[in-house]
């Protein structure tokens, strides 16, 4: 990964110690690439879920437009122990926070609608040769 982990990964650590039930949190570029990632993700972990991440967002994206759902700043997947809640950050970057289905959503919900408020203008993803990725947008 790059040195932007680094930088970056600490905000992503606290996000996850300090809200309820989060398990790990990993920040993407809209290629797939990890930016990213709280404590205890591995480097390969935050490859897999990074790239699966912007996949699955891009598709959801997909099919709000083609269902007549319009843009799409957030999805959620839900499993039998765990929740994932994929939300655009900034432009050509995502944020992918695996949480426990004990966890409260609209806490969740909440404080990551607060964190990419307070921090969101720095987690922009800069595009290759001026072209823009698929995830582009401004939050809600």
């Amino acid at each position: 990964m790059s040195d932007g982990r680094d930088d970056l990964s600490w905000v992503l650590t606290d996000f996850a110690q300090r809200v309820a039930d989060v398990d790990c949190v990993v920040l993407w570029s809209s290629d797939g690439f990890p930016r990213g990632a709280s404590e205890g993700v591995s480097e390969e972990q935050a490859e897999d879920l990074a790239a699966m991440s912007a996949s699955a967002f891009s598709s959801s994206k997909r099919v709000s437009v083609i269902g007549g759902g319009g843009d799409l700043s957030k999805t959620v997947i839900e499993g039998a122990n765990r929740f994932v809640i994929l939300a655009l950050a900034a432009e050509r970057t995502g944020i992918t926070v695996v949480v426990d289905t004990a966890a409260d959503p609209l806490i969740v919900n909440v404080e990551l609608d607060r964190l990419l408020a307070q921090v969101g203008e720095h987690l922009v993803t800069e595009g290759r040769g001026g072209a823009a990725g698929p995830l582009t947008g401004t939050r809600p």
